[in-house]
C-alpha cells in the first residue's frame, strides 16, 4: 500500500529537517544557537493568561463547547474593532472567519479561490509553505523576484507582465517572511489595480503586521475592495500564541460563506478555548500592553544581530530590516569559497558548530545563497555569540 500521489508529491521541507537537528543536538546536552524558529521570543502576557484561567475556571464548559464554524461572535466583533483602531478600515464581523492559525487561513483561501491548473503569482523569496500549498493544490506558480538591491520589493513591471489570463491569484506577505520587507506603496497599488482590472484574487498574508520598527504596515484594503481581496491574519506573532493555532480571514460576505463551508468540512471549528483567549487579549487591552513591551526588545535584538553580522561577516550582504523577525543575508562570497550550496552549508554548520539557520533557497530561487536568521528568539549575548561561532567555523572550513 502507498500513500496518495498528492502527498507523495511533496518533499520533506528542509526547515523541518533543521528544526529536528537543533532539537536532537539540544537533547544531547549541546548548547545550540537556534535561529530557525519563526515565533515570538517573549512569552504571552501573564495578565492575559491569568484572566483567561480565571474565566476558564468559572465556566469551563463555555470555553470548550462547540461554537459556529465561522468563529466566536465576540472575537469577530473584537477583530472588527481592532482593524478599525489600527488600520482605519471597516470590516463587518460577518466578513470575518476564525481559522486554526494563519496557515489554515491560507489553505482555505487557496482552495476556495483556485482550481488545479490555475496560475498563482508569488513575490519570491516567500514563505516556504506557499510553494508546498501550490503544489498540493495543483497550481502553477509564477513569480517575480525580490532582490536585496531593491530592498526586496519586486519590480511593478514584472507583476504587470506575469499576471495573465491564466492567473487566478496573487499571494504575498507584508511584512514578509523571510526578507522582513514592508511592501512599497507603489507595489501595493500596482497589485490592487491589476487585480481589479484583470479580475484576479489577492491573498494578503499579514501575520507580521504589528511587528514594525520603522515605517508602517500597508493596509491593502485601502486600495481595493474585499470583492477581490482575502486578508489572512494570525495571532501567533502579535499576542505570542503560535502553539495555540489561531488566525483569521476576512473578505466579502459571499466569499466568507464559501470559506466557512470549507472550514466546516476540513476542520469543523478553530480551537475554541484559544478563541476566548484571543478575545480577552483584544477586548481587555492585553494586546496593546504586550506589543508595547516586546517591540522595543525586538528592535534592540534586531540591531544587535545586524551589527554582529556586519562586524563578523563583512563579506555578507545584508539589509537592516524595518519589520518582522528575520535577517536575510546574501552569503554568496563565503559559500563560493567553501564550495557549498546554502542547504549543505546550514547542515554542516549545525552539525559541526551547533549554529542552526535556514537556507534561503527553500523560500524560492531568489533566496539561493541567503540565510534566514531569526533575531527575536534569543537574548542579545546569544545572538552575538552564535554569529561569532558561524564566522569562526567559516574561517576554519576554508
Amino acid at each position: 500500500m502507498q500513500a496518495s500521489s498528492r502527498v507523495r508529491s511533496l518533499e520533506q521541507n528542509p526547515q523541518r529537517i533543521l528544526i529536528a537537528k537543533a532539537d536532537e543536538l539540544s537533547r544531547k546536552g549541546v548548547k545550540v544557537y537556534n535561529y530557525t524558529a519563526g515565533q515570538p521570543g517573549l512569552p504571552p502576557d501573564r495578565g492575559a493568561l491569568e484572566y483567561f484561567i480565571e474565566k476558564l475556571r468559572s465556566d469551563p464548559f463555555k470555553h470548550f463547547k462547540y461554537i459556529p464554524t465561522q468563529g466566536l461572535p465576540e472575537l469577530r466583533q473584537a477583530i472588527s474593532n481592532d482593524l478599525r483602531k489600527y488600520g482605519g478600515v471597516d470590516v463587518s464581523p460577518d466578513e470575518i472567519m476564525i481559522a486554526s492559525g494563519g496557515a489554515d487561513g491560507l489553505v482555505l483561501s487557496i482552495y476556495a479561490t483556485t482550481d488545479p491548473g490555475d496560475e498563482v503569482l508569488f513575490l519570491e523569496p516567500c514563505y516556504s509553505v506557499y510553494w508546498d500549498l501550490a503544489k498540493f493544490a495543483g497550481l502553477k506558480p509564477v513569480s517575480c523576484p525580490q532582490t536585496l538591491e531593491k530592498k526586496f520589493n519586486p519590480e511593478p513591471e514584472c507583476i504587470r507582465e506575469k499576471v495573465s489570463s491564466k492567473t487566478k491569484a496573487i499571494l504575498f506577505a507584508s511584512p514578509d517572511n523571510p526578507t522582513s520587507r514592508i511592501i512599497s506603496e507603489e507595489v501595493a497599488k500596482t497589485i490592487a489595480d491589476i487585480a481589479v482590472d484583470k479580475n484576479v484574487w489577492v491573498i494578503y498574508d499579514v501575520a507580521y503586521k504589528h511587528l514594525v520598527y520603522e515605517g508602517r504596515h500597508v493596509w491593502l484594503e485601502k486600495y481595493m475592495t474585499l470583492d477581490n481581496l482575502i486578508v489572512v491574519g494570525s495571532f501567533s506573532k502579535d499576542i505570542a500564541i503560535p502553539g495555540g493555532r489561531l488566525g483569521y480571514v476576512y473578505t466579502s460576505k459571499a466569499t466568507i460563506k464559501e470559506l466557512v463551508k470549507l472550514k466546516g468540512a476540513l476542520g469543523i471549528v478553530a480551537p475554541v478555548p484559544i478563541q476566548w483567549l484571543a478575545y480577552y487579549y483584544l477586548d481587555k487591552g492585553f494586546k496593546e500592553k504586550y506589543l508595547e513591551n516586546v517591540l522595543p526588545v525586538y528592535r534592540k535584538r534586531r540591531d544587535v544581530a545586524y551589527d554582529a553580522l556586519v562586524k563578523n561577516l563583512p563579506e555578507a550582504r545584508v539589509e537592516k530590516p524595518s519589520a518582522s523577525m528575520y535577517l536575510f543575508p546574501d552569503m554568496t562570497a563565503y559559500l563560493e569559497k567553501l564550495g557549498l550550496d546554502d542547504f549543505s552549508f546550514t547542515m554542516k554548520l549545525a552539525e559541526e558548530a551547533a549554529v542552526v539557520t535556514l537556507p534561503g533557497s527553500i523560500f524560492g530561487p531568489s533566496g539561493r545563497n541567503h540565510l534566514r536568521i531569526t533575531f527575536v528568539t534569543m537574548n542579545e549575548d546569544d545572538l552575538v555569540r552564535g554569529i561569532e561561532l558561524m564566522a569562526d567555523w567559516i574561517d576554519r572550513a576554508r
